[in-house]
């Protein structure tokens, strides 16, 4: 069952100019984000803008209070985003989220889904 969902969309630059600023990277991303949106000149502005979007996106559909931090949305080998949350606020165990993050020109826009897990109660 589908208990929330968010959507965000953030321009490319706004991250570029942001990612000048010391930390920046440090206070969105984890390490794992890091080292994926990294390139041999820093940053891909582009693909920290579409894990801002992302991010934005959960806290949206979730409704709680989250740190970007406590969010990790990590590609499967096939490049589908999956995320993680640490924060005990989350219930792993009952919600799954969902998410779908796109780039088009300067904007990069994120879509989350969070579905409810129905519990079967035998008879």
């Amino acid at each position: 069952m589908v208990v929330g969902v968010g959507i965000d969309i953030v321009e490319v630059d706004r991250i570029r100019k942001a990612l000048l600023r010391p930390n920046f990277s440090r206070r969105i991303l984890t390490e794992l984000e890091e080292t994926y949106c990294s390139t041999s000149s820093g940053f891909s502005a582009l693909k920290v803008a579409g894990r801002w979007a992302a991010k934005e996106a959960v806290i949206k559909a979730l409704g709680i209070s989250l740190r970007m931090q406590d969010i990790e949305i990590l590609n499967d080998p096939l490049g589908q985003p999956h995320v993680s949350i640490h924060d005990s606020k989350f219930d792993n165990k009952r919600l799954k989220i969902f998410v779908s993050i796109t780039h088009e020109r300067g904007h990069a826009a994120a879509v989350a889904v969070v579905e409810r897990s129905i519990l079967q109660i035998p008879l």
